[in-house]
């Protein structure tokens, strides 16, 4: 027997589901895409953002009857109000209008009239939106405005989720802030400055050996393998500092302006200079 009542929190958590698993979906896309040719694709990208769209489309809704997000939470639309005239409707309004304004904007950029029309569009599409949000903080129902435009409800076969009191909502609030207030102090702190204090600190100890400053100058060499030392991707602006490894410039340089015996995280090596790496 399929459940009617689905939390609130359990609806909109499907929502921000189907938006990140786009977003992950795109940023795979241009992964793949990367070493094209800088902007080969950009007169593209309405079109590819669309194919992406129809897509996913395609394997959730159209098949399925429900979104991803949706399907990850165990919840679903009811197929006997889910006609394919909806299906179609559905598809124009969440992926049409959206490939029409991105394609205008390349298009029609210089003409006006084109551009107040998206405006006026985008506004209908906001106002919409909220005050579709405030009818389903209400109701609890139809959390998207085309859902409510269209009568689409959501059903359950199983709730997964909770249903959230206040004593949930409080911790799940203080766990984010924890993590937040977490992930704000660790970009503060200087890693490397931190290592090699506590490698003097340990100098003593058992492991001083590894971690024992280098101070020979060797040649820098670099070919298509070459990482930089410190974000260990492709060096950007190559510059070295009198050891046998290559650094960004913006990292070498960062880092130096933070901890002036800054050293190598990967010979220890304690150069004073930065110099622009040069093929010989």
């Amino acid at each position: 027997m399929s459940l009617t009542f689905i939390p609130r929190v359990t609806q909109l958590d499907s929502l921000q589901l189907d938006e990140e698993l786009e977003e992950l979906f795109k940023n795979l896309l241009f992964q793949a895409t990367k070493y094209l040719e800088p902007g080969f694709l950009q007169p593209l990208l309405p079109e590819l953002e669309l194919i992406l769209r129809s897509c996913i489309f395609k394997y959730s809704l159209w098949d399925r009857k429900c979104s991803f997000g949706q399907e990850m939470l165990s919840i679903k639309y009811k197929t006997e109000n889910f006609s394919k005239s909806k299906l179609y409707w559905y598809y124009g309004y969440t992926i049409g209008l959206k490939y029409i304004k991105d394609r205008s904007l390349y298009t029609f950029t210089s003409n006006t009239k084109v551009q107040n029309v998206l405006n006026s569009l985008e506004t209908f599409q906001l106002f919409g939106d909220i005050f579709n949000f405030l009818r389903f903080i209400q109701s609890g129902k139809h959390p998207a405005f085309i859902d409510f435009i269209l009568g689409l409800e959501l059903c359950a076969d199983k709730v997964v989720r909770e249903d959230l009191t206040d004593l949930s909502w409080t911790r799940e609030l203080l766990w984010h802030n924890f993590i937040e207030l977490i992930g704000t102090s660790l970009s503060l702190v200087n890693m490397f400055g931190l290592r090699q204090k506590l490698s003097k600190i340990l100098k003593y100890v058992w492991w001083r050996n590894y971690a024992r400053p280098s101070n020979k100058t060797s040649q820098a060499t670099m070919n298509v393998n070459t990482v930089c030392a410190v974000c260990s991707e492709k060096p950007t602006l190559p510059h070295v500092m009198g050891c046998s490894h290559i650094f960004c410039y913006y990292c070498l340089q960062a880092n130096k302006m933070a901890d002036t015996d800054f050293t190598c995280p990967k010979c220890y090596y304690n150069g004073k200079s930065v110099t622009k790496f040069v093929v010989i």
